[in-house]
């Protein structure tokens, strides 16, 4: 079947593995006190034609999003700190990488995580032909598509480098953009404390609300996480998870 028409018989998301309300939610998530946790606040049904993200969400509400997995250790560390927080994430996966960890892109849905597609191979689609920008974004949804249960619309640009033809394109393939308002710049080796201060410094000059850019690959992923959702719950954030 082709992409389009699965992405349009998308079946309806399981309110109870985003809401985050409760950690035995998560089928493979320890036995946390959620209570005392960050955990999600609400969710947002995301379609097209609709408000950006960052005009659906209220001050104090943040959206977490993970580019460029998944990536074996790094990523199922993430995927524990979140569980331990009792919150929930948007994971957009390579194709390449999808690839060659099927089962762990299973297991980022399974653990209730809402996935997107990032293109197959990262290359920065400004730059190439539009129709062989189009082809590594078809191939890299495709291939995210096939190793999860529930197909998804959900698109980030690599580098988030994109033009208006691009943007056309993608909307006329049925995909839906998720944008980011903060960075951590993680990819640039800055330490957990430093990518955090961004973050919560960038919320501020947002108004306190945002969706925050981080990446599952790198080695200290999970201590950023960890550090970012305590601080995010210390200065009276929620987390909205996407649907």
């Amino acid at each position: 079947m082709p992409f389009r028409l699965r992405i349009l018989a998308v079946a309806l998301v399981s309110a109870a593995m985003l809401t985050g309300s409760s950690c035995a939610d998560n089928r493979a998530a320890p036995v946390v006190d959620c209570g005392t946790k960050i955990s999600v606040s609400r969710t947002i049904e995301m379609s097209a034609g609709a408000p950006t993200l960052f005009d659906q969400l209220a001050s104090g509400e943040v959206i977490l999003t993970f580019d460029d997995g998944p990536a074996g250790k790094s990523t199922r560390a993430v995927l524990d700190t979140l569980d331990a927080h009792c919150t929930k994430a948007t994971f957009f996966l390579q194709g390449d990488k999808v690839k060659k960890r099927r089962k762990l892109a299973a297991e980022i849905e399974a653990r209730g995580h809402r996935i997107g597609s990032h293109s197959f191979d990262h290359a920065n689609l400004a730059e190439l032909p539009l129709a062989d920008a189009i082809a590594n974004v078809t191939r890299g949804h495709d291939t995210v598509n096939a190793a999860v249960t529930m197909p998804t619309a959900l698109f980030r640009y690599p580098f988030l480098a994109k033009t208006q033809r691009l943007d056309a394109a993608i909307a006329d393939l049925g995909l839906i953009e998720v944008g980011v308002d903060v960075d951590a710049q993680d990819w640039t080796g800055n330490t957990p404390d430093e990518r955090v201060a961004l973050v919560m410094a960038g919320l501020n000059e947002k108004g306190r609300k945002g969706v925050i850019l981080l990446h599952d690959p790198f080695p200290k992923s999970a201590e950023t996480a960890d550090l970012l959702l305590t601080s995010l719950k210390e200065q009276g954030y929620a987390i909205v998870a996407l649907r």
